[in-house]
């Protein structure tokens, strides 16, 4: 996925007089030009650390959905100091040393693996049909597909390195996807209700919510103090 998937919701938090950008991150999306084989977890940290340093970004509210949540955790990691509250939206939480593959249910990693192929020579992972989306209106469904891009597999095989626990001390909003629920995620909602401190906030809506619900996203996003 890219910036793109969060339009809906970003206009909704613009129209709440609130300042809200979507970010593409490098190799995917928007910038699936600039895949190459050095583009994974860090790189994509990165390449958010640089621009939140480059505009002198603070304050920042900075918000993660799914794969991205992962990105979020990182640059929370290393530059906690610019931001104010992390979300993560039906994502997992990272752990040192740890892969996204290393992580999540085994028969999903083998089913994943099965599928990998190749862009040049970039190993990825193909993008989902449009029935595995996990989105009910079949028009969205069909136009959310038109504009999917292969992901790194490095992305999903490389250790995660963390220096600080999850949010590395910062306020924490949970947003749980319940309706349906997503198989990946299994344990995460759990995790995240029981952990002291993370606001946990369940939605009746599936996984893609960025996109079949952003009405109920922004409505949760404007409530984070």
């Amino acid at each position: 996925m890219g910036a793109w998937t969060w339009q809906f919701v970003v206009q909704r938090l613009r129209a709440a007089g609130r300042t809200a950008e979507a970010w593409a991150l490098p190799g995917v999306g928007e910038r699936a030009g600039e895949l190459s084989t050095a583009i994974g977890n860090e790189a994509m940290r990165d390449d958010v650390v640089d621009r939140l340093e480059r505009e002198d970004l603070r304050e920042v509210i900075l918000v993660g959905h799914s794969f991205g949540s992962l990105i979020t955790q990182l640059v929370a990691d290393r530059v906690a100091e610019r931001l104010a509250h992390l979300v993560i939206l039906d994502g997992g939480f990272a752990r040192d040393g740890q892969s996204i593959f290393g992580r999540i249910p085994e028969h999903i990693v083998a089913k994943r693996r099965k599928l990998v192929t190749h862009v040049g020579d970039v190993p990825v992972l193909p993008f989902a049909p449009p029935g595995s989306l996990i989105i009910d209106d079949p028009d969205l469904a069909i136009w959310t597909h038109r504009q999917l891009t292969p992901h790194p597999l490095r992305c999903y095989t490389d250790p995660i390195a963390l220096a600080h626990p999850p949010g590395n001390g910062l306020p924490m909003t949970y947003v749980a996807c319940t309706s349906p629920r997503y198989p990946v995620s299994a344990g995460n909602h759990e995790r995240a209700a029981s952990m002291p401190g993370v606001r946990f906030r369940p939605i009746a809506a599936g996984h893609n919510c960025i996109l079949s619900a952003p009405d109920l996203v922004a409505r949760e996003l404007l409530e984070i103090p």
